[in-house]
């Protein structure tokens, strides 16, 4: 005949004290507590499951009362009965716990900023920042702290319908190319089980998009209005400078504000522009004209025992600001739809295009020197190294003939 368990009471529980060992007050069914040495009191279910002999915590004394207990104990040996281990649902309920709150740390935050840090070895730093500067002006009001698994597919939609009622239909695709990248950097890191940005057809959210174009000059008399206006400025020394080198080299903005007198090289005259600087993460070696070997001999009177070749005006450790040379062509009177600092680079692609005869250069060259990235890499490698004769012939040709039409 099995012994029989005498229930416990809720006095008992309550007046039991620690002794020099662990010990067990048993209430019947496999429920009993287990009174530590140290004075804790945990409750603990004993049962069998699959002829194996187990034991679950349910909880402390007195978080749990011994009614909660008991009512916990019939629970778990309904579950037996069905076939169901309690243990073994009881790990199932804290991991997918774990997995809410797993999912809840992963925020579109938390995912895009750590795409953008390992994105940054495959753009430039110019490019790098531009993409962060992009997430926190137009995404992250809306979802920055917003689990990436709950983010759907309208609400990128909105996202893009607002940049679009801004007419602002340029940054609305830059918008939608960033935050793919991200999916897919999400998708490869079980972040979120698929590409939601997939789905989405942007034509019919943005229209089409139609290409943009710089604008530029390619008249004669505009060009020399350009360069005589830039001889007169009346600004800040090293921005006009900036301006007067820029014509020649033709760079981005972003590569003449950041020009450090350890990129160039007065005697061979060249300006060695390094992989993280460039948009195409490649080296540039940009022959220099002497009309701005003339440019930086003067100008290293001033700023060669600094970093920066033109630092700005306010910080001589600085770079020169995005906004200095847009500002000094506003000054001279250009408005954004006339000339812009890239508008250099589309002058030069126009002219040099335009004079191939004359000159002799291949567009190859004139692609060469705008450092475009040839998409086949065996021929890129190829006229890196057969184009530098071409490149110094084409660009001191392109030289005189910015000096001639200043006459």
């Amino acid at each position: 005949m099995a012994r029989s368990t005498l229930p416990l009471t809720a006095t008992q529980i309550k007046s039991c004290k620690p002794i020099e060992k662990d010990y067990k007050l048993f209430d019947g069914g496999g429920l009993f507590l287990l009174v530590a040495k140290t004075g804790g009191k945990r409750w603990r279910l004993k049962y069998r499951f699959n002829n194996k002999e187990k034991v679950i915590a349910l909880g402390t004394y007195p978080n749990f009362s011994l009614k909660d207990v008991r009512a916990i104990r019939d629970e778990y040996k309904s579950l037996i009965a069905k076939g169901t281990d309690p243990s073994e649902l009881k790990k199932q309920v804290k991991k997918e716990a774990q997995v809410i709150e797993k999912r809840r740390e992963n925020t579109f935050y938390k995912v895009s900023q750590e795409w953008h840090e390992n994105y940054k070895s495959e753009v430039s730093e110019n490019y790098h920042i531009k993409l962060g500067r992009a997430l926190e002006n137009y995404v992250y009001k809306y979802m920055e702290d917003k689990p990436i698994v709950d983010v759907t597919r309208l609400d990128l939609i909105e996202i893009l319908k607002i940049l679009k009622e801004r007419d602002l239909q340029d940054t609305a695709s830059r918008v939608f190319m960033i935050i793919n990248k991200i999916y897919k950097y999400a998708v490869t890191l079980e972040y979120v089980p698929h590409n939601i940005v997939a789905d989405i057809e942007q034509k019919n959210i943005l229209g089409k998009r139609e290409k943009k174009h710089y604008p530029t000059f390619t008249k004669e008399k505009d060009i020399k209005g350009l360069l005589l206006a830039i001889d007169d400025y009346s600004g800040d020394y090293t921005t006009k400078m900036a301006l007067k080198m820029l014509p020649y080299v033709f760079v981005r903005s972003y590569n003449i504000r950041y020009c450090e007198w350890c990129e160039i090289d007065l005697v061979k005259k060249e300006w060695t522009i390094p992989a993280s600087k460039m948009k195409t993460k490649i080296e540039f070696i940009l022959p220099l004209p002497n009309q701005v070997i003339e440019i930086l001999t003067e100008v290293k009177q001033f700023t060669g025992n600094g970093q920066y070749v033109f630092p700005s005006f306010r910080a001589k450790d600085k770079p020169m600001s995005d906004n200095t040379l847009i500002g000094a062509l506003r000054r001279m009177g250009y408005t954004k739809k006339e000339f812009v600092p890239h508008s250099f680079r589309a002058m030069f692609s126009t002219i040099a295009y335009e004079n191939m005869e004359e000159h002799g250069y291949s567009g190859e060259v004139i692609e060469a020197l705008l450092s475009h990235k040839e998409s086949n890499k065996v021929k890129e490698a190829y006229n890196r190294a057969s184009y530098k004769k071409s490149m110094r012939g084409l660009i001191d040709w392109y030289g005189d003939y910015l000096n001639l039409i200043k006459l």
